[in-house]
């Protein structure tokens, strides 16, 4: 006896993997049925393909839209987060030099000297101070015009000059004071102090008039 089956193979959307294939390309799914459920209206065939194309224009548009969307969401994130770093690096706190410690350091000129046929400067350096100092003193002479020197040396400290005390230096020169040279005389200094590669003090004074020619001794 022949046995016919009553039951009926299921359409591929009734089986698991075509609900699988439906949830996960649902949007496609849904404009090819709308597309088939507009074709299928009894309209002038003209106006089911200008709705359908006007359906899927639309669809089209929005998709552009959202990427539009995202790619400017990505421009104005990346924008705020160059702006946020560029804020930070302007307002990040910066290294304060500390500020270089002063010393009163005092340069005085004390007398000129005549000495084998040239002048030398005798100069006090006083530490009015109260604390000890160490470093080095520069002492520049110049004419009453103060543009170029005309002699000058550096002195370094060979131990720290202790408050209220100094010792004397002294520089030659060709030129002598303004009461041996008159106006093309030396008749002024101006003196830098360092400490370390600091400059910690300077200034400036007149030379003395007090001057001794040792030569006419005839030592």
């Amino acid at each position: 006896m022949l046995v016919v089956s009553t039951e009926t193979k299921k359409k591929w959307y009734k089986t698991k993997w075509g609900i699988l294939a439906i949830i996960l390309l649902f949007p496609i799914f849904l404009m090819v049925y709308l597309t088939r459920l507009i074709w299928k209206q009894k309209w002038n065939k003209g106006v089911r393909i200008a709705v359908i194309a006007v359906l899927w224009g639309f669809v089209l548009l929005v998709g552009a839209n959202g990427d539009k969307t995202a790619t400017t969401g990505e421009t104005q994130e990346t924008v705020t987060n160059s702006f946020n770093s560029g804020f930070k690096a302007a307002t990040a706190p910066t290294n304060t030099p500390k500020p270089v410690e002063k010393y009163n350091i005092v340069v005085t000129s004390q007398i000129v000297k005549k000495v084998d046929g040239k002048y030398r400067y005798f100069f006090d350096i006083r530490n009015k101070d109260t604390k000890p100092f160490e470093g080095s003193v520069s002492i520049a002479l110049f004419t009453s015009e103060l543009k170029n020197p005309i002699a000058g040396d550096a002195f370094n400290t060979t131990k720290a000059i202790e408050p209220e005390l100094g010792t004397s230096v002294n520089t030659d020169a060709n030129t002598g004071p303004q009461s041996v040279h008159g106006a093309n005389g030396i008749i002024k200094f101006t003196y830098t102090v360092k400490k370390g590669n600091d400059v910690v003090n300077t200034g400036e004074g007149t030379i003395t008039d007090k001057f001794e020619d040792v030569d006419a001794y005839g030592f």
